[in-house]
């Protein structure tokens, strides 16, 4: 029975987060890879910061919480590539199916950095493939190429960094490890055209081999009015930053001005 019984407002939304989750089951982030799902579906919510804590209440008993050296909370780290005529974003804009996306990431709780490939196909799947690499680079140096080239149709020559993405991130799984929920908090986006940090947005996406409603943080989303919605980091930081077409991401960014920036 899922509960909605609504916790003391009164403290800061990430105190009182970091309270709740402290009642979680915990996993480690061994236990973590037996859901690592690099091929699977996405749900997608975008929600204000001020209704977390009444869901994560609502999880408890449900789920469990990633923890690493005593941490749930995790600062991430992405720089996004493109090409010079901005191929990937412009195939994202314009609701192109079967497009790619090319970062390196680094989780800096364990220091790790990762070349990622992530794929999304005609079907609605995302694939994601990735080799660990050094930290953030400029260019790719052989290995990192051969990789790109093996799982993308990009030339890596012709990559260069766009946009560096930050983010607070919450990882959960379900009991059953059939599903993973990665809730991101305090997404920031800087280049040389200028940075900006959305905090009042949190971004929740449920990870599951195939996509079912019927998953309880769904449905507790859905209890609280929150529907699923298409939404790329580097879009809209992008959109927010560059001089670029954004006529589709229009929608996304007047509710981003109206609702997470103050």
């Amino acid at each position: 029975m899922i509960s909605f019984e609504r916790p003391n407002y009164l403290q800061k939304p990430m105190e009182l987060l970091k309270e709740i989750i402290d009642h979680f089951e915990k996993v480690s982030l061994a236990e973590l890879d037996k859901v690592e799902l690099m091929n699977r579906t996405d749900l997608k919510f975008c929600l204000h910061r001020k209704l977390v804590p009444a869901i994560f209440e609502a999880m408890k008993g449900h789920y469990s919480a990633l923890e690493i050296d005593g941490e749930s909370v995790f600062n991430y780290h992405n720089i996004y590539y493109d090409t010079f005529d901005n191929q990937m974003y412009m195939c994202h804009h314009n609701g192109k199916l079967n497009r790619y996306k090319i970062r390196v990431r680094k989780y800096n709780q364990t220091g790790i950095s990762y070349l990622e490939i992530k794929y999304k196909n005609n079907k609605g799947r995302t694939i994601k493939e990735r080799i660990k690499c050094a930290d953030f680079k400029e260019s790719f140096d052989e290995k990192e190429a051969s990789f790109i080239e093996a799982f993308s149709p990009f030339n890596p020559q012709e990559l260069s960094p766009k946009i560096i993405n930050t983010f607070k991130r919450v990882t959960l799984v379900n009991h059953g490890f059939t599903e993973r929920v990665t809730i991101d908090f305090e997404p920031g986006f800087k280049n040389k055209n200028g940075e900006i940090t959305l905090n009042n947005l949190v971004i929740v996406e449920v990870k599951q081999d195939k996509a079912s409603e019927n998953a309880t943080f769904v449905k507790t989303l859905k209890a609280y009015k929150v529907e699923n919605q298409g939404f790329s980091k580097y879009c809209i930081g992008r959109s927010l930053l560059d001089e670029i077409k954004k006529n589709n991401f229009k929608p996304q960014l007047l509710k981003i001005q109206k609702q997470y920036l103050n």
